[in-house]
């Protein structure tokens, strides 16, 4: 006769074999920095910094779907000459991470700035970017 305990214990066990192990799942974007087309990005625990000549993007690490994609609000702004004290424009970010190839695109919601991707590798440098713009 088995106990109530060894019971539910072959449920969860029975439970646990139905799920697939090889299904792809919500993860996060690598840490690291990332690297081309002129573009850098700092990905950390505590967030992204994106650097595009004198553009520089903010946004918290984002969730990676399991198809690659994913999109995120963040801010977008200009730095070039005296840099405004009011808050960074609103921007969305989006992007599809194959392997160590990312491609990002960041919409800024100010009407001036144009859309724009980049297609970036993964490197083995650490740290933030740095804005080349003053």
């Amino acid at each position: 006769m088995l106990s109530m305990n060894r019971l539910s214990g072959a449920g969860a066990w029975l439970s646990a074999c139905a799920e697939t192990p090889t299904q792809p799942r919500d993860t996060t974007l690598p840490t690291g920095r990332w690297t081309g087309e002129g573009a850098c990005l700092s990905v950390a625990v505590d967030g992204c910094d994106l650097v595009v000549g004198c553009g520089h993007g903010q946004f918290p690490s984002p969730v990676v779907h399991a198809d690659g994609t994913f999109e995120v609000n963040g801010t977008y702004r200009i730095e070039v000459g005296p840099i405004s004290i009011n808050p960074a424009p609103p921007a969305m970010f989006s992007g599809v991470l194959k392997g160590q190839t990312l491609t990002i695109s960041v919409t800024p919601s100010d009407p001036s700035l144009r859309p724009a991707s980049y297609v970036l590798q993964l490197t083995n440098g650490t740290g933030k970017c740095a804005v080349p713009c003053v």
